[in-house]
């Protein structure tokens, strides 16, 4: 039979496309990591990658200048974090259509763009992507 999971806790917030909407994505994870007993590490990565794909995200995912809410749900699970972003962007599934980091030419050599999505999965336990209703949903799971 299937896996019940107990959830010891669950937040969602609501942003616009800000960019400065960082601050908000700071305090709202700080205030969850403080009930969550999070270690530091494990804050820092997670709040990394959110801010990396958020960023992607209202510089890169919509075609117009209008007002899109972004919305992204923190829960934790026993041994895991696991953070949701949903946003009603062009479609793009960063495990797919993300540009490959050249790791290996000169910083002047390089293309630009992609390092925040491979800083992403270097932290994160597991990324999984889908499209939704004519939103992208990002989930970011972090062991704890």
């Amino acid at each position: 039979m299937g896996k019940v999971e107990k959830m010891e806790a669950s937040r969602t917030l609501i942003l616009s496309n800000r960019i400065e909407e960082i601050r908000t994505i700071e305090n709202f994870l700080t205030e969850f990591s403080e009930q969550q007993n999070l270690p530091p590490e494990v804050l820092f990565q997670i709040q990394l990658s959110l801010e990396e794909i958020f960023t992607n995200v209202v510089s890169y995912g919509y075609d117009d200048d209008a007002e899109h809410e972004i919305e992204i749900v923190l829960s934790k699970n026993e041994g895991t974090v696991t953070v949701e972003m949903v946003d009603d962007g062009r479609p793009f599934d960063p495990l797919q259509d993300a540009p490959e980091v050249d790791a290996e030419s000169a910083l002047g050599e390089r293309r630009i763009g992609g390092l925040g999505i491979a800083l992403t999965k270097t932290m994160m336990t597991d990324l999984r992507y889908h499209r939704d209703d004519g939103r992208n949903h990002l989930v970011m799971i972090k062991d704890v």
